[in-house]
C-alpha cells in the first residue's frame, strides 16, 4: 500500500501553536468528511496585508480574520489560506474565547468552506459552528497524555 504525503504549510504560525498536532488533527478531521488534503497553506499575516488582501480580491475595505483561496478538486483539498491574528485576537476577546481557541476555529473555518459548508445564515452558522468546536475538542483530545 502505498503511502499519501500530506502537505500542510504554515508559514509565520504564531509561536503557541504546535505543527505536528495541528497537522495531526486536520488530517483526521477532514477525512471524516471523506476529503483527503493535497496541500493546504496557512498564512499569517499582518493586519494591513489582510486589509491589502480583502481589497485587492473580495473588494471589501473591512478587515477580517481569514480569507481562503480554494483549489479543490472533488474530494482532495487544495488551498491558500491568510489569517490575520489582529483579528483573531478581536474575535478571541469579543467571544470571550482563548487565543489559541479562536485560532485553531479560524483554521479550520477555511477547511470547512472548502469542504463544501457556508455561513450565510443563521442555521449555517449553527452548523459552522457546531463543527468548529468539534475540530477544537478533538485538537485538545490529542494534547491529553494517554495514560
Amino acid at each position: 500500500m502505498q503511502k499519501t504525503i500530506v502537505i500542510i504549510y504554515y508559514n509565520d504560525i504564531p509561536d503557541f501553536l504546535n505543527e505536528d498536532k495541528i497537522t495531526s488533527v486536520l488530517k483526521e478531521y477532514i477525512t471524516r468528511f471523506g476529503f483527503s488534503i493535497d496541500t493546504l497553506s496557512y498564512n499569517f499575516v499582518s493586519k494591513d496585508k489582510m486589509l491589502s488582501l480583502n481589497q485587492s480580491y473580495l473588494n471589501h475595505d473591512t478587515h477580517t480574520d481569514i480569507i481562503s483561496f480554494d483549489y479543490s478538486s472533488r474530494e482532495s483539498l487544495k488551498a491558500e489560506f491568510f489569517i490575520s491574528m489582529w483579528a483573531v485576537a478581536h474575535s478571541a476577546q469579543t467571544e470571550s474565547q482563548t487565543i489559541e481557541n479562536e485560532t485553531l476555529r479560524v483554521i479550520v473555518h477555511g477547511v470547512l468552506h472548502c469542504i463544501g459548508y457556508q455561513d450565510d445564515t443563521i442555521d449555517k452558522k449553527t452548523e459552522m459552528r457546531r463543527l468548529e468546536d468539534e475540530f477544537i475538542q478533538m485538537f485538545h483530545v490529542k494534547q491529553k497524555p494517554h495514560v
